[in-house]
């Protein structure tokens, strides 16, 4: 199970890096699916370590899915702030990324998606706590809890290809904000 999740984590970012590359118009688009890029890394290069963590791997999965919200409902601040710091090209597209801010009605429904892992996550934790602590063997969420991330990752690379071609089509780059 492990090898199907970890070709499927490297499939799922394969297809972000396209929509990365994709979105190229959209500077706020590209921000937020570069982040997303650099998390979905980190998830892949520790995934082995995580799984091995008994009932924290849910603990751990779900601040990652806290982590992705926060860059999302946060992309203004962070952008702002690395812009601030003068790094050659990355600074470039961060402030472009701070001046044409937009929360776009994808990225609710990636945070609402996100949401709802974090429940599926802590409804697994809370599954295998009852079945450690108590004579009750409680198996639903275990036994259609990969399903239902399967279901997750889908649906969170298609928000995010949608973004990735709305950004392509330009549709967010003329939007500006005077927040910063």
């Amino acid at each position: 199970m492990n090898e199907y999740f970890l070709l499927f984590n490297r499939i799922e970012w394969a297809l972000i890096f396209i929509a990365f590359a994709v979105c190229f118009q959209s500077p706020n688009i590209r921000w937020l699916i570069g982040n997303i890029i650099v998390l979905k890394t980190v998830d892949i290069l520790t995934i082995g370590i995580i799984v091995q963590w008994g009932a924290f791997y849910y603990l751990a999965i779900s601040l990652y899915d806290v982590v992705i919200i926060s860059m999302i409902l946060k992309r203004q601040k962070t952008a702002g702030y690395i812009a601030s710091l003068k790094i050659p090209w990355l600074s470039r597209l961060a402030r472009s990324s701070a001046q044409y801010y937009n929360l776009t009605s994808n990225e609710i429904s990636l945070i609402i998606l996100y949401l709802f892992s974090i429940v599926i996550n802590l409804a697994s934790l809370a599954e295998r706590l009852i079945r450690k602590y108590s004579e009750f063997d409680p198996m639903f969420i275990y036994n259609n809890y990969p399903m239902a991330k399967f279901v997750v990752t889908v649906l969170s690379v298609l928000i995010l290809c949608s973004l990735a071609i709305n950004g392509a089509n330009n549709i967010y780059q003329d939007r500006k904000s005077n927040k910063l």
